[in-house]
């Protein structure tokens, strides 16, 4: 019984990793950190605040992060509005296909592997070229590891619109039991990471995440 208590949690585990499933947009990133956070991004520290909150039957996890990555938004852009990319923006994304575009909304495929354990979901993902913004659910109509979740990625200017900052949001319920119990300090930590990932996409150098 135990071993497939186990097999469930890590199932929803490598999905929560990376799942696009996440929280309510802040306005700016320049207007929400706090001089402490902003001498901290400055330093090339990934900046995060984890939040768990309750809304009804779900339990979310996640928070916000943001990272400075030494590119203009444009170029930043142009990565995270590429769906090939998401394998190396995504920890765990191991395949990433658009099913459909209609104006303004895409369909994406994303298949994740952790260790032996795989699980593929769609989300509905929605860019904004305006304003570097790119806002995402679960579809919950098709089949899906995780209950519930929304979330974001934003890019804004930085040091004068040389660099730029990225900011990542995510609210997810992935589940009760020993998923929550074990592996959570984990999932805390993995879940807010997105911003190194592009920062090592776009920085010659970086380790890759």
């Amino acid at each position: 019984m135990l071993a497939g208590v186990c097999e469930g949690a890590m199932r929803r585990f490598s999905v929560a990793l990376v799942c696009l499933s996440a929280v309510t947009l802040v306005a700016s990133a320049q207007d929400a950190l706090t001089p402490r956070e902003r001498h901290r991004l400055d330093e090339g520290e990934l900046v995060r605040r984890p939040r768990t909150t309750r809304a009804g039957r779900f339990r979310y996890i996640g928070g916000t992060s943001w990272l400075r990555v030494r590119a203009p938004r444009r170029e930043v852009w142009r990565v995270i509005d590429d769906v090939t990319r998401y394998p190396r923006l995504l920890p765990g994304v191991v395949e990433a296909r658009e099913i459909e575009r209609r104006a303004g909304r895409r369909l994406v495929y994303l298949r994740h592997r952790y260790a032996f354990v795989q699980a593929s979901y769609y989300a509905v993902v929605r860019p904004d070229p305006e304003r570097y913004t790119i806002d995402f659910e679960l579809d919950r109509t098709r089949p899906h590891d995780v209950r519930a979740g929304r979330g974001f990625l934003m890019v804004t200017r930085w040091a004068g619109g040389r660099e730029s900052i990225v900011t990542w949001g995510i609210r997810a319920d992935v589940g009760a039991g020993l998923l929550t119990g074990v592996f959570a300090p984990l999932l805390r930590d993995w879940i807010l990471r997105v911003p190194e990932c592009v920062r090592a996409e776009l920085e010659p150098g970086r380790a890759s995440c």
